[in-house]
């Protein structure tokens, strides 16, 4: 028995669509809005990130002057860290020596900076806001000032005079 065929050589065509179009609108209208979260997720992620390095680094500059007994120049500080009209509090202490140093009682001990910052709600768009941040950087050192206006200079200048003259005498 034989069977006859379409010896033509064409193939017998199903009939196709040439543009998948409504699965590409079903795909991006599925992955916009993760687009857009990881998006504003990212911007938000660098916001936090970069206003705490600004604080650490306000926080470090503050205590370094405060420490040498400069001037202080926390607005300036502040206008760093934040431009606009948000909260920057920057400030500085020196605490004493918890205990006496026999030969160096007026040194200062320790010096504490402190960087307060915080920025309120961001609106991005007609109905989405950015949360709020506060960050708060602690910076402790060992910074003292050995001027001839200061204590902490006199004592231990004063020291190492009583130290040479008692080398000499001997």
């Amino acid at each position: 028995m034989e069977i006859e065929a379409d010896r033509t050589g064409e193939a017998m065509r199903i009939p196709r669509r040439t543009s998948p179009l409504g699965q590409s609108l079903v795909e991006t209208v599925l992955l916009l809005p993760i687009l857009l979260m990881l998006l504003g997720g990212g911007y938000w992620f660098y916001r936090d990130l970069s206003l705490s390095s600004s604080a650490e680094c306000a926080a470090h500059a503050q205590m370094l002057r405060t420490g040498r007994r400069l001037a202080g120049i926390e607005s300036r500080l502040s206008r760093m860290v934040l431009s606009d009209g948000n909260v920057a509090r920057i400030g500085g202490r020196n605490e004493p020596l918890i205990g006496e140093v026999p030969l160096f009682s007026g040194l200062t001990g320790r010096t504490l900076a402190t960087a307060d910052v915080s920025i309120g709600k961001e609106s991005v768009g007609a109905y989405l806001d950015l949360p709020s941040h506060a960050v708060r950087r602690v910076v402790e050192g060992a910074v003292d000032c050995w001027g001839q206006g200061t204590p902490s200079g006199s004592t231990v200048r004063r020291t190492v005079q009583g130290i040479l003259a008692a080398g000499v005498v001997r």
